[in-house]
């Protein structure tokens, strides 16, 4: 164990000294040999990365290891790496207020002990010794898409993988973990995320349809209920974030995990920006299957509502990211694509038709 964890340091400390390359590329060209590829262009125009594939893309040896650079999140760089100390991931993730490494350190190390399916291992967490908060986890086997389920066994799968994370007993409350990042329970906690994210620019640079719609929004009358029950939950339902497998899926990124409500999670995913724009009846085939085998009685009532308020907060988060792009204010690892800003100024208008066309149906306002 020790001689593992003498490796894994060793390996942490070569990639945080290479990290000061522009990209995963120059990193490569100063490893011991050359970057190799496969045929990585086919796969990446289809957003799918194999991990299972015998021939790994762009990777490159440094002493006993064999690593490869991992595209996706914004928030982080990750590697995967095959050595001495096992087929590892290793996330360097920002600094900030959320804590992220440790946020996912508590809940890999929470997940390890209820379940050897559902997470990586945790093997090292280090927040004091590099520029940037560094978390080391196992490996997990199994293919990460941007895609659709395939089909309804694929949506069967997703759901009941959902429902196990949820249903991990809490009690008693395990120590070191929080609250989701965005912890809602109400639709007046989803309007507080919406006003604040509001507040974050000048009304005068809001478009006049958004300020439109953020009015609508806070002067609706919205339903009640109960505390719900609250649950562990990933807190980033992107889909980017399950690993499909034969059997059962699993999650990795548990960066803004905590206890929270069920319901916002299963809307969360409804609405996120990886999957707005999927076909309706996929989609309300998650939230049947789910419901189905919830003993949550108020859970159907709860969906909607936070989906609809989701979409609102979704038009105001992607104008703050599209701000702080133009201003240089974003502090994210990952790098921006050419076409980045574009997308996200599209991706923008549409959330603003979808949340306006969501608040004018009220079926659900009392």
């Amino acid at each position: 164990m020790k001689q593992e964890s003498e490796e894994l340091r060793a390996l942490v400390d070569y990639l945080a000294r290479a990290l000061r390359a522009e990209n995963s590329q120059a990193i490569g060209a100063n490893s011991e040999k050359p970057a190799t590829s496969g045929n990585p262009a086919v796969l990446r125009t289809e957003g799918t990365i194999q991990y299972l594939s015998p021939q790994p893309l762009d990777y490159w040896l440094w002493q006993n290891w064999r690593i490869r650079h991992v595209g996706g999140g914004m928030n982080g760089r990750l590697f995967r790496a095959t050595g001495p100390a096992g087929d590892v991931a290793v996330k360097f993730a920002i600094r900030d207020e959320r804590d992220r490494a440790g946020r996912e350190w508590a809940a890999l190390s929470m997940l390890a002990g209820k379940s050897a399916t559902l997470a990586p291992r945790p093997l090292l967490l280090e927040r004091d010794r590099y520029p940037h908060h560094v978390i080391v986890q196992s490996w997990l086997d199994g293919v990460s898409t941007n895609a659709t389920p395939a089909d309804d066994a694929a949506w069967e799968a997703l759901s009941r993988h959902l429902l196990e994370v949820h249903s991990l007993p809490m009690s008693p409350v395990h120590p070191a973990i929080r609250p989701v990042v965005l912890s809602v329970t109400s639709a007046s906690d989803a309007l507080r995320a919406i006003s604040f994210q509001h507040s974050c620019m000048p009304r005068t640079d809001w478009s006049q349809a958004v300020n439109d719609l953020v009015d609508q929004a806070l002067s609706l009358t919205w339903p009640r209920w109960p505390s719900p029950p609250l649950c562990f939950c990933r807190g980033d339902p992107n889909i980017r974030n399950f690993i499909r497998r034969p059997l059962s899926w699993a999650s990795v990124d548990w960066e803004y995990s905590g206890r929270g409500d069920p319901a916002f999670e299963i809307a969360d995913f409804l609405a996120h920006a990886a999957h707005v724009t999927w076909p309706r009846r996929q989609k309300s085939l998650l939230v049947n299957l789910y419901c189905a085998r919830s003993g949550d009685t108020t859970i159907r009532e709860r969906i909607p509502v936070y989906e609809t308020l989701m979409l609102v907060w979704w038009t105001l988060r992607l104008g703050r990211l599209l701000s702080e792009a133009r201003s240089g204010a974003d502090t994210r690892l990952a790098g921006l694509s050419h076409y980045w800003y574009e997308e996200k100024l599209e991706l923008q208008q549409q959330y603003l038709q979808l949340a306006a066309a969501a608040l004018a149906d009220r079926e659900f306002v009392l």
